[in-house]
């Protein structure tokens, strides 16, 4: 494990498996972002987007009660403009379709920006004490930077609306239950759960992983013959790949494939 380019509050860690695990560390602050942790969450991300070393990323927070909280309201501008929302969202994440696979290891209360960052992620682990929602509402803003959003896609509508029009905060099992967290574990199964998860997607080839990831993030918005269409063009394009080929004759010679990401 050596650090990736990391500060004091995002530590960044790169195992030698290519999993990349992002921590933010400002428990003090219930891990809220301000300006620099945001850029500094951007900075990274930017730089493992683009490195054939990382394969999949961990986003969790350190301690024990918050996962995130949001941001950081006490570093708001005189204005009162957001100083959080970089080039790719909220932390650099909730704006960004990474070629890279991301789970959130949610190691406690994840509400506004801290809940946007959790559902831009693909998959996420949490703890069972740990609570989701998006309060905006409550203090006159809203859930801007993808979490109505995300909400209003992924939710059955009269669910969203309630969650979102309320403000109210959730526990992970009914989190779990109406389709936003994969798996609820105890905590001291949460980073050994999100690696579980990660060594399994890290073994499959970097560039289905990308493509699918694509697809899944498309198709929804399209026609049933588009997405068929970008489907199909997809495969021809994959299957003349060196990974596109390197698999099915791994398979068949009954050895572990090779991948070269390309």
């Amino acid at each position: 494990m050596r650090d990736y380019h990391g500060s004091n509050e995002v530590i960044s860690q790169l195992r030698e498996d290519g999993i990349l695990i992002l921590t933010i560390n400002r428990p003090e602050k219930r891990n809220a972002l301000n300006g620099a942790t945001s850029a500094k969450m951007e900075e990274i991300l930017n730089m493992a987007s683009k490195d054939k070393a990382v394969r999949v990323i961990i986003v969790t927070g350190s301690g024990e009660k918050a996962f995130c909280a949001g941001e950081d309201l006490s570093e708001l501008a005189e204005t009162g403009e957001c100083q959080t929302v970089t080039e790719h969202g909220f932390g650099g994440l909730t704006n960004r379709l990474c070629p890279k696979p991301i789970i959130c290891a949610v190691n406690g209360t994840a509400v506004g920006g801290g809940m946007e960052i959790a559902v831009a992620c693909d998959l996420i682990v949490s703890v069972k004490e740990a609570r989701f929602g998006l309060p905006e509402v409550k203090v006159g803003l809203i859930a801007s930077t993808g979490g109505l959003v995300r909400m209003a896609r992924e939710l059955p509508r009269k669910i969203a609306m309630e969650l979102c029009l309320t403000g109210k905060l959730i526990y992970a099992d009914e989190a779990k239950e109406i389709g936003i967290v994969n798996y609820v574990v105890e905590r001291e199964e949460l980073m050994s759960k999100a690696i579980e998860l990660a060594e399994l997607i890290a073994a499959n080839a970097p560039i289905s992983l990308q493509i699918t990831k694509e697809i899944l993030h498309a198709a929804p918005s399209m026609s049933l013959e588009d997405a068929m269409r970008l489907s199909d063009n997809s495969y021809k394009y994959i299957e003349k790949t060196e990974d596109g080929i390197e698999g099915p004759l791994a398979f068949m010679e009954k050895r572990k494939p090779n991948w070269k990401g390309k």
